[in-house]
């Protein structure tokens, strides 16, 4: 059956706003009970998953499409891990030595870091899911040509992690300027991610450096100016 351009735009839709939304009848709940906030926050990326693999289910999109497929599985973790590698020098610790004069110090591995692992699993496992299986596949049903649907997932990628920032920059204004750093940084980043996705057909390399790359630069080596 051919999908319209109005039927697509639709599916757009959903695919940008139901992922995020879809536990908050649930979390809300959750939080006021005072269950642990890192329960809520694992529940809510899971949700993101579930959700993104119920909606390309209810479109009929096969998993393989959004990348969850065996093709080129080798070369997307390759791809990956080389971006990865590349991205965490060039556009972390270079600039975090070129700002602060020092480089990042390495946390030993400990036993209490099990579950911020784990977390982070969870976390590129959903995010990926959806900015670079689910919504890519949306706007790339949408603009099947270009580079539109990298750019724009991208942004939208950028936007999603924006509102976290909000707090710092009302207790700092003067700490924008580091912020929208850090922005064209996570753009750039997820552009590679997604351009990975595109040329391979494949998901899991990005899941994997997503994962990585959080529980590194946050955990393992953070790069707190």
């Amino acid at each position: 059956m051919m999908v319209t351009e109005g039927s697509q735009k639709k599916r757009l839709f959903y695919s940008v706003f139901v992922p995020p939304l879809v536990f908050v009848p649930i979390g809300v709940p959750l939080f006021l009970f005072g269950v642990d906030v890192w329960i809520i926050r694992d529940a809510w990326y899971l949700s993101i998953f579930i959700s993104c693999v119920a909606i390309a289910m209810r479109d009929k999109t096969p998993l393989l499409q959004i990348g969850f497929s065996k093709q080129k599985l080798g070369l997307s973790l390759l791809l990956a891990a080389v971006w990865e590698t590349a991205t965490f020098l060039f556009l972390g610790i270079i600039p975090f030595f070129a700002i602060t004069g020092r480089l990042p110090i390495p946390v030993p591995f400990n036993q209490t870091m099990t579950a911020s692992a784990i977390h982070f699993i969870i976390v590129g496992l959903a995010e990926e899911t959806w900015m670079r299986g689910l919504l890519l596949r949306r706007l790339t049903e949408l603009r099947p040509n270009g580079s539109a649907p990298v750019v724009w997932s991208s942004i939208i990628f950028v936007l999603f992690h924006a509102p976290a920032a909000s707090l710092v920059i009302v207790q700092d204004v003067g700490l924008l300027p580091l912020l929208a750093l850090s922005w064209v940084t996570l753009f750039v980043w997820s552009v590679g991610l997604a351009v990975i996705v595109v040329k391979t057909g494949n998901l899991f390399g990005p899941i994997v450096a997503h994962g990585v790359d959080d529980f590194v630069t946050k955990v393992l080596y953070p790069l707190q100016m």
